[in-house]
């Protein structure tokens, strides 16, 4: 995390308390020469569209606060190119929330800032600045609670033109109103890029149903739709997704939760409007008040400033199209942060990033581990005390015990992003708030740990969650991964705590919950409690043969530990089961319409979540037994040879692109590797 102090003042009008306010700010200036290089440090609460000279400069700039306490980012850009010699005018429009979400948290004040020493400009009085009179308040449901922001209403008879032109006719702006720095707090370098965005595309299809226009995606996307239509003047027009209003979650299928959407007002005449903020799902829908004559419907898709590198194929179509969606589904749950659902909650929950994380390195390039990067941050620095806590950053944090052991754990998000990335400086800074943060468990009489409920002790969705078992497989699989950061960092403080610990549940945990054939604590036997068992090491090899029937008999896991008993039956060398049990759990979300897999096995969820990834994963580090230990400066290829006739994958090397295929038919392994990272293959 780079800190930064600016010169520059934070400026708005001189009201800044106001939510959803939408103010739009000007800068004139003159230069004899562009500088070959021009750097900018621009800053908002919440988010900016910058433009210079008439083009957009910065799409949606501004990053939700925080990653340190109270704190807030500012972005780094070069405004160079769209420089000119002579006269110039640097524009922006700001929308302030004022309210927080899963994943914002509000400063209680908004502010702009911008700073570019090459060009003299600072942010101060001498900006100009006017609250965009044609933005309003909407009509009707409002998003939900989980979402930072608000709907978008645009009056196209109350606006004032084009704002960024150099030659907008100003002279209606006031100067800006300084504030002092009381709420913004410190400023960060934006740590992730900035957000890509497309040119103007054309949908696949758009069709006229039920008095609306169905927009049809060419599959799940954040875009900012655009259309242009011919009026009499007062018609309504409302843009909204598909996946506009989504159930809450499993057992809770009664609780809509509604996304955003835009309700723009026509003036008479020719309107052409394009919504800055975006909306996420596969078709858009424009709806109408009165018949209007269309010209032309767009959209500009948006999102994580990385590229979908990675694709899988086999012989076999469930597979395949798991992996495909199970990729698309990753990509979309990415932007300010790591998000379990673009279209319920956008909460970076912790339990659903360590799903998440070993699919990055696989499929997506290098970028993408930045804002693993990000994420791991937010987790130590935003921790209640010595709690870590998950969804943060955020107004709605909340400690999951089982999903904070699972980010520290051998399989979680620290583990996992470390692997790709050899970063020490991760390891370090997670290591002590790691060791207090499993301090606050306490062990019983019985060697074990004792539960601790945080602010929701959830294991799991659906039925029979052993939660005894599976709490004290976590703990040990966080413990675990303690004793190889100490090693990796040479801290040997907490040897003595991390050591006895261990040693306990090793000698405890069997003669507490064998049963003969099965790990419980109950009287039920749970396929998420087993499968831990294994993956946390507790399990000796010798009992393999008993949980393996455990696992493929035993289907209570959601789609998020499903993850987990896959996993479990790939360790234990049964791949061929975990392919078959895979196969059947997710025959329904592979096969549907959706581009992304749904949150559960039985869609009363999303439809798509985090979570839901597992495909990727399998495929890639048990199937073509792809693993990476060092930052990918090496990579083993062990593929399985029995389960399918052929594979084929590419996946992210270093600095480059690695092909494999892999014919099991023929005996053969054929690689193409176009980048710096050593591989080995083992067949």
């Amino acid at each position: 995390m780079e800190k930064i102090s600016l010169s520059a003042k934070w400026i708005w009008t001189d009201d800044n308390i106001t939510p959803d306010s939408r103010v739009v700010f000007r800068k004139k200036f003159t230069i004899c020469e562009v500088p070959p290089r021009c750097e900018a440090y621009i800053g908002a609460d919440t988010k900016y569209w910058l433009y210079i000279n008439g083009t957009e400069a910065v799409f949606e700039g501004g990053l939700f606060r925080e990653s340190m306490p109270g704190c807030g980012y500012c972005d780094k850009v070069d405004i160079a190119k769209y420089l000119k010699p002579g006269e110039n005018v640097i524009s922006a429009l700001c929308w302030y929330y004022g309210n927080g979400g899963r994943n914002n948290t509000d400063s209680k004040n908004a502010g702009f800032i911008f700073e570019c020493a090459a060009l003299g400009l600072y942010s101060g009085s001498d900006f100009l600045c006017k609250k965009h009179p044609a933005y309003c308040k909407t009509e009707g449901t409002q998003p939900s609670f989980l979402y930072g922001g608000h709907n978008t209403g645009f009056d196209s008879e109350k606006d004032f033109g084009d704002f960024t032109a150099l030659d907008f006719n100003d002279s209606s702006f006031e100067n800006a109103t300084e504030y002092q720095n009381t709420k913004f707090g410190d400023l960060y370098i934006r740590p992730i890029p900035l957000h890509k965005v497309s040119e103007k595309k054309e949908y696949e299809e758009v069709l006229l149903s039920e008095g609306r226009y169905v927009a049809v995606l060419p599959y799940a996307a954040q875009v900012t739709p655009g259309f242009c239509v011919e009026a009499l003047g007062g018609e309504k027009i409302s843009i909204y997704t598909d996946r506009y209003a989504v159930n809450g979650g499993p057992g809770d299928e009664m609780h809509i939760y509604h996304g955003h959407r835009i309700e723009y007002t026509c003036k008479p005449g020719k309107n052409c409007f394009e919504t800055v903020f975006y909306i996420y799902g596969e078709k858009v829908f424009y709806e109408f008040s009165k018949p209007l004559k269309t010209e032309k419907f767009w959209y500009r898709e948006s999102g994580y400033n990385c590229e979908i590198t990675g694709r899988f194929e086999c012989d076999n179509d469930i597979v395949n199209r798991a992996v495909k969606k199970g990729i698309r589904t990753l990509y979309v749950c990415m932007r300010d942060n790591f998000m379990d659902c673009p279209d319920r909650e956008r909460g970076q929950w912790i339990g659903d990033v360590s799903v998440q994380l070993p699919q990055v390195g696989y499929v997506l390039d290098g970028n993408a581990l930045l804002l693993a990067k990000k994420c791991i941050n937010d987790f130590i620095n935003l921790r209640k005390g010595d709690i870590l806590c998950g969804n943060v950053p955020g107004e709605n944090y909340s400690e999951l015990p089982s999903q904070s052991l699972n980010a520290i754990s051998t399989r979680g998000i620290i583990s996992s992003y470390y692997n790709y990335a050899a970063d020490k400086d991760i390891l370090r800074l997670c290591f002590e708030p790691c060791i207090r943060y499993l301090k606050l468990w306490k062990i019983g009489d019985n060697g074990l740990v004792m539960p601790r409920k945080g602010d929701w002790r959830w294991t799991d969705h659906l039925y029979n969650v052993d939660e005894d078992v599976c709490e004290n497989a976590w703990y040990y699989a966080a413990l675990k991964y303690m004793k190889f950061i100490s090693f990796e960092t040479e801290n040997h403080e907490y040897d003595e705590f991390i050591v006895e610990r261990m040693k306990s549940i090793e000698k405890n945990f069997g003669e507490k919950y064998w049963k003969g054939s099965y790990y419980a604590s109950s009287c039920f036997v749970d396929d998420r409690a087993n499968a831990l068992a294994v993956l946390s090491g507790l399990c000796p090899e010798e009992y393999y043969p008993k949980i393996k029937n455990v696992l493929i008999s035993v289907f209570n896991s959601s789609v998020y530990m499903e993850n987990y008993v896959l996993e479990a039956l790939c360790e234990m060398g049964y791949l061929e089961d975990a392919y078959k049990r895979m196969a059947s759990r997710y025959y329904n979300l592979a096969m549907n319409e959706n581009s992304t897999l749904w949150e559960d096995f039985y869609i009363l969820g999303t439809r798509n979540h985090a979570w839901s990834g597992s495909p990727v994963t399998i495929m890639y580090k048990y199937f073509m037994g792809i693993r990476t230990a060092d930052g990918l400066k090496s990579m083993t290829v062990r593929p399985d040879k029995k389960v399918f006739r052929k594979m084929s994958c590419t996946v992210s090397g270093k600095n480059g692109i690695i092909n494999i295929l892999v014919d099991n038919k023929s005996g053969h392994v054929s690689l193409k590797n176009n980048s710096d990272t050593d591989v080995n293959i083992i067949y």
